[in-house]
């Protein structure tokens, strides 16, 4: 009987124009792909996926956030669109658009998206996340923190709000209140290794490096292998290094932090101050240009490059970096208001 059933839900699905058993392969490779972190052959599974079968929507969501996890934005937000055109009312696939915009630096987008999944669904988690954070890159701090205070309260056991909170007040140079919600976090699941990093941020600021210090090495004892992809502890170690006159270990920690994560501009940037600081002009010029190479907009290693240029005799170049750095820097957060 069921075997019945499923040959004639494959016939009907063959008489819709729909290869099931192929399209189901192809949902199989890409959940593979994606275990084993290859998000953009996961991406490509799921758009012949949805190429044998078009009626299938639910390819069109997993294609948005396959996109999302390969940082290629503007693809997530079209396929996230697609399916938001059969399905105009699902809070999944708002929240994706929403959060796919967010990535994208479209913060004014993501906002609007956030706000109309909550018009109808308050409580929405995901949501009041990307509202805060969305709010804040536009220079909202008061509307930021609001928004996360009632995501807490909503929702207490929150780890990632309390340290999405963290990060705003430490940003804010509001330092202790900082603290308490990376710590938070921490007693919420102590193996949170993000908290634990920012809580090293946190002691730098209040001039204590030795406890920095300690936080970020035990920031790396968490990520060194169950997140092979988070390098911010080892950049923070090497500013830390930097700070301390030990450009030649700081260069170390910014390339462990670079091979970790070969898109991070901020691991390249590093780098390029550590060599520039060893006297290495070239080579640091280097790892600046590569920065700028994945981060456009990223005006610190564009200023960077000018005075490695103007370094190396090369004025022309220097003054085109000093364009680049101050079209980047107008670009950057507006005043927090």
């Amino acid at each position: 009987m069921i075997l019945a059933l499923l040959l004639a839900m494959a016939a009907q699905a063959q008489d819709a124009g729909c290869d099931l058993i192929r399209g189901a392969a192809l949902q199989q490779e890409a959940r593979n792909a994606t275990s084993e972190r290859q998000f953009t052959l996961a991406a490509r599974r799921l758009e012949e996926a949805i190429a044998a079968c078009p009626g299938n929507s639910s390819n069109l969501l997993g294609l948005a956030e396959a996109r999302v996890s390969a940082r290629e934005f503007d693809a997530a937000i079209r396929a996230a669109e697609r399916y938001l055109e059969g399905d105009p009312a699902s809070v999944a696939g708002r929240v994706l658009l929403a959060g796919a915009y967010l990535m994208a630096r479209q913060p004014k987008e993501a906002l609007t998206e956030s706000e109309r999944v909550l018009e109808h669904h308050p409580n929405e988690a995901a949501a009041l996340k990307i509202k805060g954070n969305s709010a804040y890159l536009m220079g909202y701090a008061g509307m930021a923190i609001e928004t996360f205070i009632r995501l807490l309260d909503l929702h207490p056991a929150d780890e990632d709000g309390a340290y999405m909170l963290g990060r705003i007040y430490y940003q804010e140079g509001r330092i202790d209140l900082a603290i308490g919600q990376f710590e938070r976090a921490l007693k919420i699941s102590p193996a949170y290794y993000k908290a634990l990093d920012n809580l090293g941020l946190c002691y730098v600021a209040k001039g204590d490096d030795e406890k920095a210090m300690r936080y970020f090495l035990g920031a790396v004892k968490l990520v060194e292998k169950n997140h092979p992809e988070y390098e911010w502890p080892y950049i923070n170690i090497a500013e830390l290094l930097l700070k301390r006159s030990n450009p030649r270990k700081a260069f170390d920690a910014a390339s462990m932090a670079a091979n970790r994560n070969p898109l991070s501009a901020r691991s390249f940037y590093v780098g390029a101050k550590a060599l520039d600081h060893l006297e290495k002009a070239e080579q640091s010029l280097n790892w600046a240009q590569r920065a700028a190479a994945l981060d456009p907009d990223y005006s610190d290693a564009w200023y960077l490059m000018a005075r490695l240029y103007r370094k190396l005799g090369q004025e022309g170049k220097a003054e085109e970096a000093r364009h680049r750095f101050l079209a980047a820097k107008a670009k950057e957060p507006a005043q927090r208001k």
